[in-house]
């Protein structure tokens, strides 16, 4: 394989590891982030455990939720004095009407803005306007900006790595189609068949379109294999990639023009 064609093909890996690497972070932090707001429950107190049984059956049947628990007032009083240790004040907790607990948990993936707006209108109707919310919303927040500004720059890394792969995919196709004239124009006016040129071309596109892809994503598929990482990417991205280096390999062909 000729030099030129080589450092081409390492060029291709390094972006394409890069836009992988893009890949991996992402879903990475996004798991962080979707994790803290799963982790994020809310509480619901209320004196009347029916109407608490009742908020249940309605929010059952919402996809963003993961799991709602409901504590009966007295083994609140239990968690009490055996969580702070408070045996002494057993018979003055007992004589308290403490209020049922209702412990919801989230989806952090579904748990978003519009969820939330959907979660607080049933909670403000005039059915449970008495019940007490606990839920920290600041935190949830902070945590909805950071992924949404997450997004972003991960969309925006995207497109710059797609930009680069195919303008210096052609640029180097180009440059090293044009360096080698020189030869070409021995080789034809020595009788050399023009065809000949235009099958090499063919030839390194092919390896410029296959090596660098299948050596990247087999290293991907290996690592994740023998359990190195454990970051799921789309495989539908792997095809954008492949559709990126033949556009480039296409245009170079273009802007060659008749000199191929």
């Amino acid at each position: 394989m000729k030099k030129g064609i080589f450092f081409q093909i390492i060029i291709i890996i390094i972006l394409l590891t890069t836009w992988d690497l893009l890949h991996i972070g992402y879903n990475h932090q996004k798991k962080v982030l979707e994790a803290n707001i799963s982790e994020l429950p809310m509480f619901i107190f209320s004196n009347d455990i029916t109407l608490l049984d009742s908020l249940a059956k309605e929010l059952n049947d919402l996809s963003f939720i993961r799991n709602i628990i409901i504590e009966a007032d007295s083994i609140v009083a239990e968690k009490l004095i055996s969580g702070y240790g408070l045996d002494n004040a057993k018979a003055i907790l007992s004589s308290y009407n403490l209020p049922s607990l209702m412990n919801i948990s989230f989806d952090g993936t579904a748990f978003q803005t519009p969820q939330k707006e959907e979660l607080e209108k049933i909670l403000s109707s005039s059915e449970y306007i008495e019940l007490i919310v606990n839920y920290d919303s600041d935190l949830w927040q902070i945590n909805r900006n950071k992924l949404e500004l997450l997004t972003k720059i991960y969309y925006g890394g995207n497109v710059l790595l797609l930009v680069l792969l195919v303008f210096i995919t052609i640029f180097l196709r180009i440059h090293f189609e044009i360096k080698s004239n020189d030869f070409w124009k021995v080789f034809r006016s020595s009788g050399g068949n023009r065809k000949i040129r235009r099958k090499q071309f063919i030839l390194n596109s092919l390896w410029l379109c296959f090596a660098p892809l299948l050596l990247v994503t087999g290293l991907y598929f290996a690592a994740m294999y023998f359990k190195y990482i454990n970051i799921q990417i789309d495989y539908r991205l792997f095809g954008v990639e492949f559709a990126a280096i033949i556009i480039s390999i296409l245009m170079s062909r273009i802007f060659l023009g008749k000199n191929i």
